[in-house]
């Protein structure tokens, strides 16, 4: 997700984020609830929107630690009111080891598993449960579940702080790859994860399922038209597959109507590009490319006409069918395609092959099959986003496409196709068809043709005061985010004539973050401007010049320039281009003092800072972009 689209949101409506950090705490500490809850997660996001700045960590804490507070009250009243009437209700009665677990827990630690329960998500909302069951004084279990929640909100608030923190740091070329590579694989890890556990929940009522979707079929005749084929060996399905294909176009297409217009979480990887993962992705973004799609069906094909399994080779067809039906609709019904057609092609053959082929391989258990088709799809989504090719919304709406197409497609394949179809022997074809795929594509590129071009241009002065000035970047590429924020300064001169000239009008040189100057934001006899500011980056340049002014009121603003990649012929003088922020000297617990940005609609004016009257030294001239924007042109007389 965009951070600047979170940070300007959560800004607008800090209660509204407050309310959300309290619900997802409260249904994290609940019984049952949380084990169902990625909460670990959300808080790690919330952390690092605290991290970064858009929200204040005591409001955060103060609604964390509520939601904690109100969660392990109500799993503790529930527990006290129905005792052993708890074994008998659902889901307790389904599942009576989730209860056996918390019980053990607080058999071995009594009192104590109240603490120490927090902070393992196994036992998080069973153990207040418990506690109840057991009768234990509710004045105790308060004493206990206040300690806890005390210590346990920062413990996992503090992952995410310090990860939203270090995020701007971590833009440099080895970094960018280091930190892309744990992106992908904690998304791979995410998706198995995901898959596994959704696999261990149905696989065991699959048949009570189907039952109950026969005795629906049967109850409704409407939907019965559509679904008995489908379930019933006995009858062609293929005609139930049309109709349920047809429906799902038609929601497909109607939500795509309702929601055409700019992407809602509008993320970019620009900052974070380097030829070598440029390289990688667009590698692995041909496993959903048309020709990806037609040698895995061949592949397949041949392999079931081969086996005369011509049933599941009706059922491959319809399937590849409606995933190239979607692209073309996607390609021609609208301006911008709400859905990725290259992540639907990719979830629609990869969920497919995974389905009819998971029955062979029972010795390791089907769920390898699905979580290696999850990995797939996985990382053709994450590539996709990487390139700029596709948004987050048009990967999620593609994803659930194709998991509504594969659910029923899925079932009939299971329920008319032969069982001699799924074999062993079609795993390594159909891998060797992806490698093909993966080696064509790696062959045609090379790291190389994705070089950014980082040559040094050069304007002539006249020429950047005419309408040169407006090849130079006119807004900052952040470690995430479409740009987003304005340069409206451009400074020709060198970093210590610029900074001479600053300082002679009251700004001073920002400290630098360093392990010594860490040390400031603990001391509280510490002046703000002996406190260190955070670097920014620009693309992958780090600001080069780092000027602090106090402006009142505990504010002060903050010059940062960044290399702008021109020179002026004259003399080779380098432009910087650059903005001015507003930061807010913030101090907590009495010894905590650190600056944090303040809120976006608290603009500084550059003009005003950089007015001609304040820097007789410097010629200033004030140009404008067709977009509305001022820029402040700067150079030496």
């Amino acid at each position: 997700m965009s951070l600047e689209t979170v940070h300007l949101w959560v800004g607008q409506h800090p209660h509204l984020a407050g309310l959300a950090v309290f619900a997802i705490v409260l249904a994290e500490s609940l019984a049952v609830v949380g084990l169902l809850l990625p909460g670990t997660l959300l808080i790690f996001t919330f952390g690092t929107l605290v991290g970064g700045g858009s929200m204040d960590f005591a409001s955060t804490y103060a609604w964390a630690l509520s939601g904690a507070l109100l969660g392990d009250g109500i799993s503790f009243w529930l527990g006290w009111s129905h005792r052993q009437r708890i074994r008998t209700t659902w889901p307790f009665s389904r599942f009576p080891a989730v209860l056996e677990r918390g019980i053990g827990f607080f058999r071995r630690y009594g009192g104590h598993s109240v603490l120490f329960g927090r902070f393992f998500g196994a036992v998080r909302g069973i153990v207040p449960l418990v506690a109840g069951m057991a009768g234990m004084p509710a004045g105790r279990f308060v004493g206990y579940s206040a300690v806890a929640a005390a210590l346990w909100v920062p413990v996992f608030l503090a992952p995410g702080i310090l990860f939203g923190a270090s995020l701007e740091l971590a833009s440099g070329t080895t970094a960018r790859l280091v930190g892309l590579g744990l992106g992908l694989i904690a998304l791979l890890w995410f998706a198995v994860w995901l898959t596994a556990r959704v696999y261990a929940f149905l696989q065991p009522r699959t048949r009570d399922l189907i039952l109950m979707m026969f005795r629906l079929a049967g109850e409704h005749r409407l939907l019965g038209r559509i679904t008995l084929p489908l379930l019933d060996s006995e009858q062609r399905d293929y005609g139930g597959l049309a109709l349920v294909g047809g429906l799902i176009i038609a929601v497909s297409f109607a939500v795509g109507r309702l929601f055409a217009g700019p992407p809602l979480l509008p993320v970019t990887f620009d900052a974070w590009r380097t030829p070598e993962a440029d390289y990688g992705f667009t590698v692995l973004e041909s496993l959903g490319s048309p020709e990806s799609l037609l040698i895995e069906f061949g592949a397949l094909a041949l392999w079931l006409g081969s086996r005369r399994s011509f049933v599941a080779l009706a059922h491959w067809l319809i399937a590849v069918t409606f995933a190239w039906l979607m692209a073309w609709i996607g390609e021609h019904a609208f301006a911008a395609p709400p859905f990725d057609a290259y992540l639907l092609r990719g979830c629609v053959a990869f969920g497919f092959v995974a389905t009819w082929l998971a029955p062979a391989f029972r010795t390791i258990g089907g769920r390898v099959v699905y979580a290696f088709a999850a990995a797939l799809v996985a990382a053709l989504g994450f590539a996709r986003i990487y390139l700029d090719h596709s948004e987050i919304p048009a990967v999620l709406f593609a994803l659930l496409i194709g998991l509504a197409w594969l659910v029923p497609l899925g079932i009939a394949c299971r329920r008319h196709c032969e069982a001699k179809a799924a074999s062993l022997g079609a795993a390594p074809l159909l891998a060797a068809s992806l490698a093909v795929v993966l080696a064509a594509e790696a062959i045609r590129h090379g790291p190389a043709d994705f070089a950014h071009d980082q040559r040094i241009r050069s304007v002539t002065t006249a020429e950047w005061l005419a309408d040169g000035w407006k090849r130079l970047p006119a807004y900052r590429i952040q470690p995430l985010g479409r740009p987003h924020q304005p340069l409206p300064i451009q400074w020709a001169s060198t970093l210590a004539a610029a900074r001479a000239d600053l300082e002679k009008q009251g700004w001073r040189l920002a400290t630098p973050l360093s392990w010594v100057s860490a040390l400031q934001w603990f001391n509280p006899l510490a002046k703000p401007e002996e406190w260190p500011v955070l670097a920014r980056f620009n693309q992958d340049s780090e600001d080069a010049l780092r000027m602090l002014h106090p402006v009142g009121d505990g504010r002060w603003a903050v010059l940062r320039l960044w290399p702008s990649r021109y020179v002026l012929t004259e003399g080779g003088v380098p432009l910087w281009v650059g903005r001015i922020d507003l930061l807010e000297a913030t101090s907590r617990f009495g010894f905590l003092g650190y600056f944090r940005e303040a809120r976006a609609s608290d603009r500084v004016d550059a003009e005003a800072l950089l007015a001609p009257e304040r820097m007789p030294d410097l010629l200033v001239t004030v140009a404008i972009r067709d977009t509305g924007y001022r820029t402040v042109l700067i150079r030496g007389r």
